[in-house]
């Protein structure tokens, strides 16, 4: 498949949820629009409720009911990958079956199904079932699930959520590492803010309320500085004002 050239622009110019049982309605989104370069890492922050689920649901087409627009910049159907909050695995399905289960029946990528267990840690546990193995092993079974595809774009809600820090940051490296074997967009979505630094090569930050794009700022640390707790809680600082 050709590299991409065309950034990814969205724009949602308004999002609301409808009145439900006396509530009003409620207006999530206004105002948002931006391009995201490709190979390009993007993590869009900001406080708990302010849209940040919703924006990645109506990039991915969960979300149709809405005013605006995204365009890939591709021509046909791009190929994209969404790895939620939970992991999402079908409980009677083994690990290599969950992960095949995306593909089509006959698909040349299913050969690559051993590699990318390898990789993320799981050939012993590729006959397991998902009650038999830990929650960041299921994690990481999502995220093979996801490079699978070997997705344009790679979509990712708050995937480390939950998880004790060593755990949340092997994953961290591990997404890191499949993102330079094989460059991907992706757009993630978190509420951590040191996360946010260790994975970005830019960040957007939601308002609080109808959210709208507060901050959209890059990230220029190297893959070294990544690594570094001092350097990323300095330009944790930087960006937000804490750290």
């Amino acid at each position: 498949m050709a590299p991409l050239t065309q950034p990814l622009s969205i724009r949602i110019d308004k999002k609301s949820f409808p009145a439900v049982g006396g509530r009003e309605q409620h207006l999530v989104l206004k105002g948002i629009a931006f391009d995201v370069e490709p190979g390009s890492f993007v993590v869009i922050t900001g406080p708990s409720g302010c849209g940040k689920s919703t924006m990645l649901n109506i990039i991915a087409g969960l979300d149709e009911d809405y005013e605006g627009a995204i365009d890939f910049g591709v021509d046909g159907n791009p190929r994209v990958a969404y790895v939620f909050q939970t992991p999402r695995l079908l409980p009677w399905r083994t690990v290599y079956e969950n992960v095949a289960l995306v593909l089509p029946d006959g698909d040349s990528r299913i050969a690559n199904i051993p590699e990318l267990l390898q990789r993320v840690g799981l050939s012993s546990e590729a006959a397991a079932y998902p009650e038999m193995i830990s929650l960041g092993m299921q994690r990481r079974v999502a995220l093979a699930r996801a490079f699978v595809l070997e997705p344009e774009f790679l979509l990712m809600d708050e995937p480390f959520v939950s998880l004790d820090d060593p755990t949340a940051q092997a994953l961290r490296e591990l997404l890191v590492a499949l993102c330079s074997r094989r460059p991907t967009t992706v757009l993630f979505v978190t509420h951590d803010r040191a996360e946010s630094v260790m994975l970005a090569t830019r960040i957007l930050r939601l308002s609080e309320g109808s959210a709208s794009i507060a901050q959209d700022v890059a990230v220029p640390l190297s893959v070294a500085d990544r690594s570094s707790r001092a350097k990323v809680l300095a330009e944790q600082h930087r960006i937000f004002g804490d750290g």
